[in-house]
């Protein structure tokens, strides 16, 4: 019996979608959202989800927001109260919905949002396990397609004690075949597109205004990383403005370190301060900041490699997409090479600055062992004295009382000794002899110091030769 095209066509499909079913159920892993929901239980009881529910966020402004996008109707924006509401919205072709960040305690109904969209567990397991990347494709048994992607990155503030603040985002991209009324799939590009973003930057915001505005919104139907591309250049946005603020800091702690090397160099007994903790603090961001710049870096290659191996339903849009793409990773490298930079010139300061701390401790040892050397010196030099007086315990000075046979009185005379000079013969030569032998014993070890250096020179001189 001889199948057509059409039903080989159909049975083709049929396998595809078991197999993706069965691929699924394998990758899914519901413990995940189960832990969410025991660390998201305790923000539930206790109402500190009021802005999940019926409260407001900080601002006067709802927690979630969405846009939407239908062919031959104006755009709308609903500012929505709580998850539940969200099951009510549907029907868009464009759809963007905003949210707070997908963590216990801000968004304690997460669970609902994941099964309205399929949300793959291992969007919910990458939270809990705070991953510094992640990005994530899935097929669905009906034909759609998730991607998301988590983006985490640091940002310095001043001043260093109050310490830095993290930035955490996320996003899902979901594209959907629309449904005709048989119930089967339309050719592309007739799709559903709906893009989640958790905890949404300033600049994707900015973004979404632009696509609200503008009458080409359909371009993303026919290519939904356009959105992607979106997300990341917000991303690079912040991330650029704050390693240029890293820098900044960098170079001002560079120049006050120059500066007191300088001041050290012209007087060695001023008194230098040196901000060593705010050094490491400067080098510690740095660190973070590159390994950031390495994991969004990563999601953006993930992203070139899954577009390229996506359908092209228009070239034209394709191509500008990709290009897009290529350009961000690339202004993302040219971020990393600016920080890594900045890292090795704080590794510099970092030496100079103990290098500087060292030499003052030294001079000031130095000083010290001039006192020193003056006080061993005077020693040197009244010891003998003091060492033959004793030795003899010779009197070379006394005193002789003698009366006066006439009137009586009593007279005292001071009397020196026949054999002062013998003192002086013996104490002179031993205090030349002491200081003589204390010049050779130094100049002995200075000349043993400089040996190993000399040695090295002539090695050197025999090497070039």
């Amino acid at each position: 019996m001889k199948i057509s095209k059409e039903s080989l066509d159909e049975l083709r499909h049929k396998t595809h979608l078991k197999k993706i079913k069965t691929m699924t159920n394998l990758t899914e892993d519901s413990r995940w959202i189960n832990r969410f929901d025991e660390a998201a239980e305790p923000f539930r009881r206790a109402g500190m989800h009021g802005s999940q529910s019926t409260g407001t966020r900080a601002g006067g402004r709802l927690p979630f927001c969405l846009l939407q996008w239908r062919r031959g109707k104006l755009p709308t924006r609903d500012e929505i109260p709580s998850v539940n509401e969200l099951v009510s919205y549907d029907g868009w072709d464009l759809g963007i919905i905003t949210a707070p960040i997908d963590k216990p305690a801000s968004l304690p109904h997460l669970r609902t949002i994941v099964d309205l969209f399929d949300i793959p567990s291992a969007f919910v397991a990458e939270r809990l396990q705070s991953v510094t990347h992640s990005f994530g494709i899935r097929k669905l048994k009906d034909g759609s397609e998730i991607v998301w992607i988590h983006f985490l990155a640091i940002l310095p503030e001043l001043p260093f004690d109050q310490g830095s603040r993290w930035v955490k985002s996320g996003l899902v991209l979901k594209s959907s075949p629309t449904p005709t009324s048989s119930g089967q799939p339309t050719p592309e590009p007739s799709r559903q597109v709906t893009l989640i973003c958790f905890q949404p930057l300033p600049g994707l915001w900015l973004a979404i205004n632009r696509l609200f505005k503008s009458d080409c919104w359909e371009d993303v139907l026919k290519d939904p990383y356009l959105l992607i591309n979106a997300s990341l250049e917000a991303w690079y946005e912040l991330i650029d403005e704050s390693a240029w603020k890293l820098l900044d800091l960098s170079r001002q702690a560079e120049r006050r370190t120059f500066e007191y090397s300088a001041q050290l160099g012209i007087n060695g007994s001023e008194r230098i301060i040196i901000d060593y903790n705010g050094i490491h603090n400067l080098a510690k961001d740095a660190i973070h900041m590159v390994e950031s710049l390495d994991a969004v870096l990563r999601s953006v290659e993930c992203a070139l490699r899954c577009h390229s191996e996506k359908e092209k339903d228009d070239f034209v849009i394709w191509t500008a997409t990709h290009n897009a793409l290529q350009c961000r990773k690339e202004m993302f490298h040219s971020t990393r090479l600016r920080m890594v930079s900045v890292e090795q010139r704080l590794k510099n300061v970092i030496n100079l600055a103990f290098n500087l701390g060292t030499l003052r401790d030294s001079q000031t040892m130095r000083q010290d062992s001039y006192v020193m050397k003056t006080l061993a010196v005077l020693a040197i030099i009244f010891l003998p004295t003091s060492t033959i007086c004793s030795i003899f315990g010779t009197q070379f000075f006394t005193t002789i009382a003698s009366p006066n046979p006439t009137s009586g009185d009593i007279t005292t005379l001071f009397v020196v000794n026949k054999k002062f000079w013998l003192l002086w013969i013996i104490l002179i030569p031993v205090t030349v002899t002491l200081l003589g032998g204390w010049v050779v014993w130094i100049r002995r070890s200075q000349l043993k110091v400089k040996l190993p250096t000399s040695w090295v020179k002539d090695v050197e001189k025999a090497k070039s030769a």
